[in-house]
């Protein structure tokens, strides 16, 4: 509603919080709206009817108008995922860092996009994908898990619901893939790397990682994190999983992705796996760490 203000102040409060929301200033794309108010005789029937059982007092043109260019305003999927990071990381944006929404707010948003954010496949989609989302006819969805991540998708292609095919393909394989629905039994939180040292000195030296617990998408970008920000300078590397207790699929695909890596920058991987969580670490990467069952089995083989 209105509330007496000019339209004109509520569709820029409007553009003014998706700009926050995505970091960047955000513009309206007036040729769009424009189209779209030449055929809205359904929106414009529905605010007359609205108005008629008086739920607001405003010029029901005014209102459709108003709506329709709060619609118009020129995205990209960069800016969606930005916002859906935001409504992830409790109402902050992750890049201004600026308190947009409180937890409260974002608790009400998340719930409304569970439940019928997703209009008439919202229970499908729930059980099946599992992530609160939101989706517009334009061809994009926007999905939150609180606390991990937002998730951005686009294709203008629709299904009968009026949702991205493409969109709902890729939050489908995203959610199987990385063990991201909503509903799966969370492991607990704590961090994944439990002791990080080097050993020895000059040419001989190694850095050993003692990993603990549970590897799934979250601990293991943790530890990516971990690796990328005090970056490996010996030449050795050793991974230590003994007090690892499981590696879900996205988590050991992670594991192996950064060994690559390292092993691209030539740093020597060796990895002690007593209860063999990464068997057949070569396939599909091109290399083949050093694995071990034991400390003694590494001191043994030198």
């Amino acid at each position: 509603m209105l509330d007496g203000r000019q339209p004109e102040a509520s569709v820029e409060d409007i553009r003014s919080l998706l700009s926050s929301l995505a970091g960047r200033e955000l513009t309206i794309d007036e040729k769009v709206a424009s189209s779209e108010l030449e055929n809205s005789y359904r929106n414009v029937a529905i605010a007359n009817l609205l108005r008629g059982y008086e739920v607001f007092e405003d010029d029901p043109d005014e209102i459709v108008e108003g709506y329709i260019r709060q619609c118009s305003v020129t995205v990209t999927t960069k800016d969606l995922a930005m916002m859906a990071a935001t409504l992830a990381a409790g109402g902050v944006q992750p890049v201004t860092c600026e308190e947009i929404f409180s937890r409260d707010v974002v608790r009400q948003v998340l719930s409304v996009m569970a439940t019928c954010g997703m209009y008439d496949a919202a229970g499908d989609w729930l059980s099946t994908v599992g992530i609160p989302a939101k989706s517009g006819v334009s061809g994009g969805i926007i999905g939150i898990l609180p606390g991990q991540l937002g998730i951005a998708a686009y294709s203008p292609r629709l299904d009968e619901h009026g949702t991205s095919v493409q969109g709902v393909a890729a939050f489908g394989r995203l959610s199987r893939d990385m063990n991201l629905h909503l509903m799966d039994a969370p492991m607990v939180a704590h961090s994944v790397l439990r002791r990080r040292h080097v050993i020895g000195e000059g040419d001989e030296s190694l850095t050993l990682l003692e990993l603990q617990g549970d590897l799934q998408f979250t601990s293991s970008e943790g530890l990516v994190t971990a690796v990328v920000d005090e970056p490996v300078e010996t030449k050795r590397l050793v991974f230590d999983l003994s007090l690892v207790r499981t590696i879900l699929p996205v988590g050991r695909r992670m594991l192996l992705e950064m060994i690559g890596r390292l092993h691209r920058d030539g740093v020597e991987v060796v990895v002690i796996d007593p209860e063999g969580h990464l068997p057949e670490p070569d396939t599909g990467y091109g290399f083949r760490p050093q694995v071990h069952t034991s400390w003694e089995d590494l001191e043994a083989q030198g």
